[in-house]
């Protein structure tokens, strides 16, 4: 595919005559909400009256600072708006397959053991964020070529060069007959917005603002994360030993699924996570809340340290991480193990109007066992190629390729939660 050069300037397409329909029909859409449509996107028009408007992303996580990257590597400007700060916040580890991180390494320019050395979780000690899949519990994507990397300093290099908008997350979004007008977070507005991409994550006010009955669905599963910081010496006599090597080990207990990672590994500590993992027992069960307020994920109940008590004859380093009193002092959430796939018909409808999705916003899966971020990265890079398609491809047959993808691997995740709490979990395969 032929990258577009040049500024990009305000999109005029069929998008400004669909700007009021409401028949949105797959075969009415499909030949007109087109890249065709876009392919002004990086060439000079002389348009009077027109200015310059970069594509507007919404959410500069993993999803989203990949297109924005993407794109500007092709020389197509964006603008990302972010809610959070520009301070850290993801100082945690994921796993990156393969099949992921060797297309980003073509559009970063890096090979493999550059990438490696820059974002492994053990990186910092000479590491390479090694995952022995024989140390978990369930088969699934995990393989002897995935690697544990850490999510701040991976956001970190890909957003490099890309014109953030730190604080300025989106309130909710207005279509208006000029074009789409973002309502931002500290009172501020950016009028006229023909091109939008909606990269805010599960609870994307992108997609709530047009699609206000898209809902998520809550797995049966009771979840708890934590995270520490412990002592070089500490990590190195206890949890080292243990782990093998691997930056993540898994367990069972008492009907419960335990897991131990590491986040961060420097010369003086070590940052690592737990999660304590169980089928949900039901509407009596006090530390299943499928209806909580997002507020409330550091609520956790009493009960949950009374079980986390009842554990019995962990190994290292379950034992010494699943403390209860230990835990008390750790930063503890409460997960969801949310789900939901946009349907189709209703990603038409948005593209109709300019407003595209992707990675959670457009299909989320459960934090445990699924693999949202690395179908968000690959949801960029593919999106990028797409938009910067000389003759253009549709945007109904980007999602059409995408929304297979998107289904599938919300099944497998759903099923391999299910696999990850079985009292005989098999193996993973290596």
């Amino acid at each position: 595919m032929q990258a577009c050069t040049g500024g990009l300037h305000k999109i005029i397409s069929g998008f400004d005559a669909l700007q009021h329909q409401r028949d949105f029909s797959a075969s009415r859409l499909w030949p007109m909400t087109s890249f065709a449509n876009l392919s002004t996107i990086g060439q000079s028009h002389n348009i009077p009256g027109m200015s310059p408007q970069p594509l507007s992303i919404i959410g500069a996580g993993l999803g989203g600072v990949t297109l924005g990257r993407a794109l500007l590597e092709r020389g197509i400007p964006v603008v990302l708006y972010e809610r959070a700060t520009s301070a850290p916040r993801h100082g945690y580890g994921i796993s990156l397959h393969a099949s992921t991180y060797k297309p980003l390494l073509k559009m970063l320019n890096m090979d493999e053991s550059t990438f490696r050395k820059s974002v492994a979780v053990d990186a910092a000690v000479g590491g390479n964020g090694a995952i022995d899949p024989k140390r978990l519990v369930c088969p699934r994507e995990v393989t002897s070529t995935s690697f544990r990397a850490h999510r701040e300093r991976l956001e970190k290099l890909i957003r490099q060069g890309l014109d953030i908008k730190w604080e300025h997350g989106l309130e909710k979004l207005e279509q208006t007959p000029n074009g789409t007008t973002l309502y931002l977070q500290n009172e501020s507005s950016i009028e006229g917005q023909t091109c939008i991409v909606g990269a805010d994550g599960v609870h994307s006010l992108t997609r709530k603002s047009i699609l206000r009955e898209a809902g998520l669905d809550v797995l049966p599963f009771v979840t708890f994360n934590g995270k520490r910081k412990v002592s070089r010496t500490t990590f190195d006599d206890v949890y080292a030993p243990a782990l093998r090597g691997s930056n993540v080990i898994e367990t069972h207990n008492n009907g419960a699924f335990l897991q131990v990672s590491v986040n961060d590994i420097t010369t003086d500590q070590a940052s690592v996570s737990w999660v304590y993992s169980r089928p949900a027992k039901g509407s009596s069960d006090r530390c299943f809340k499928p209806n909580r307020l997002l507020s409330d994920a550091t609520k956790i109940p009493n009960e949950f340290y009374q079980e986390v008590t009842a554990l019995e004859g962990l190994s290292q380093p379950f034992s010494e991480i699943f403390d209860a009193d230990k835990m008390k002092e750790d930063r503890v959430l409460t997960w969801l193990m949310r789900t939901s796939n946009v349907d189709l018909p209703q990603l038409y409808q948005l593209a109709s109007n300019g407003i595209f999705l992707m990675g959670d916003s457009a299909h989320s899966q459960a934090i445990l066992g699924g693999e949202g971020a690395n179908i968000a990265i690959s949801d960029g890079l593919t999106l990028a190629e797409a938009i910067a398609a000389k003759q253009g491809e549709t945007i109904t047959n980007w999602y059409s390729k995408r929304f297979p993808a998107w289904e599938e691997s919300l099944k497998t995740s759903k099923a391999t939660i299910e696999d990850m709490h079985k009292k005989e979990a098999l193996k993973a395969k290596v």
